[in-house]
């Protein structure tokens, strides 16, 4: 992984050229690049990044990739201000280079990657020391302070990586079905618990964060975006959900800290059914890595299921959650019960309902050529599985 300022790192398709890629990963193949197609790919889903396809022609490199993927932030200010505050270019970087080979679920290949270092790497200790100090109102005003900063980021991010083309990629607006949430379940406990309580990987870089970090930025976000989110979804929602959503407000940073205690393991942190890549083999290779943090398994297994299934699937949630523990204890953990893990899930589809709010004010998910937004789809989809009754 290069750091050097005085190299080119590209940041447009038209820079992933030819030349650079002889220059930038020549030598590792043994060849020389000689053409080079891009084309957009996954538009409306990665909203902190750009994902290209780069076809590659090379002179000589027998083993040379023919396709890879290159992975450049987002042209979109909002989310490059979102993606710099959560440290989501630098961490996925970090993760391919350095735990690849340690997480224990199947990825990408990396190829190469570069970035600018941190020009002012105690900032964010300070943001952080404000968030947990200030009152919301005042949290509120330092994170458009944060988020502005972010937008006019010069740091300079790429990351190559495998082309996954033989394999086959959910539609996270369609949902996903049973099997393919099974699979993926039965995938997440194995991650769950090849890391779990895995101190040494949790803190092998300080970005590594816990899922419920600086809860009052999301207290801050809902504040202000409450009643624009009321009155687009208030209708499709009901009195009762946005009611349980100002108790999760009101609650958040003790709920936000329960999803931090013992026993914890590493999360994904994005662990949806578009990051999944089911292949013919029966292989599932998971992309993404943008979110790695540390929490409760629960908190992510109602992640994926409440934004890869739709809400009439209700009644097989006991079944989905029965198959993530049995893989889980399978796989030798012993300390996370079955109804630890219903608590957790609980507690954490009200949180991500909150989470919502959230989300619709700080990410610009606006999908093209006439397709929904996805925060509309999720919206729908995460609060039909809340328990109102909890």
């Amino acid at each position: 992984m290069a750091r050097r300022e005085t190299r080119h790192i590209p940041q447009t398709a038209a820079e992933l050229n030819a030349e650079w890629f002889t220059s930038a990963v020549g030598a590792k193949y043994g060849g020389v690049v000689i053409e080079v197609e891009t084309e957009v790919i996954g538009e409306g889903v990665g909203f902190m990044g750009e994902l290209h396809r780069c076809k590659l022609t090379w002179e000589g490199g027998d083993a040379a990739p023919r396709s890879v993927i290159a992975k450049l932030p987002s042209k979109v200010a909002k989310n490059r201000s979102l993606g710099e505050g959560l440290a989501v270019y630098e961490r996925e970087i970090w993760v391919y280079s350095e735990m690849r080979g340690e997480l224990g679920i199947l990825m990408p290949e990396f190829i190469h990657a570069e970035l600018d270092p941190n020009p002012v790497p105690w900032l964010e200790t300070l943001f952080v020391f404000l968030f947990e100090k200030l009152p919301i109102g005042g949290v509120s005003w330092v994170l458009d302070r944060l988020l502005s900063l972010g937008a006019k980021s010069p740091r300079r991010y790429l990351l190559v990586m495998e082309d996954i083309a033989d394999a086959r990629p959910p539609s996270q607006v369609a949902g996903g079905s049973i099997n393919d949430a099974l699979v993926g379940l039965d995938l997440l406990a194995r991650f769950h618990a090849h890391n779990w309580m895995d101190q040494d990987r949790r803190d092998a870089n300080p970005i590594i964060w816990g899922v419920g970090r600086t809860p009052k930025v999301l207290q801050a976000s809902y504040r202000r975006n409450r009643d624009a989110f009321v009155h687009r979804f208030g209708s499709l929602i009901g009195e009762a959900m946005v009611a349980k959503m100002d108790e999760v407000q009101e609650r958040l940073p003790l709920l936000a800290s329960q999803m931090e205690q013992c026993p914890w393991t590493l999360c994904h942190g994005d662990y949806r059914l578009d990051n999944l890549m089911f292949r013919p083999d029966g292989e599932t290779v998971v992309l993404d890595w943008q979110g790695l943090g540390w929490g409760r398994a629960g908190w992510e297994v109602a992640y994926f299921i409440t934004t890869a299934l739709e809400p009439h699937h209700r009644d097989e949630e006991q079944m989905l959650l029965r198959r993530y523990h049995q893989v889980l204890i399978g796989e030798g953990v012993q300390d996370y019960s079955y109804e630890d893990l219903v608590d957790d899930v609980t507690i954490t589809k009200a949180v991500l309902a909150h989470r919502m709010v959230a989300g619709d004010d700080l990410l610009d998910t606006g999908m093209e050529d006439g397709q929904p937004d996805l925060v509309d789809v999720l919206v729908q989809r995460v609060v039909g599985w809340v328990d109102l009754e909890e």
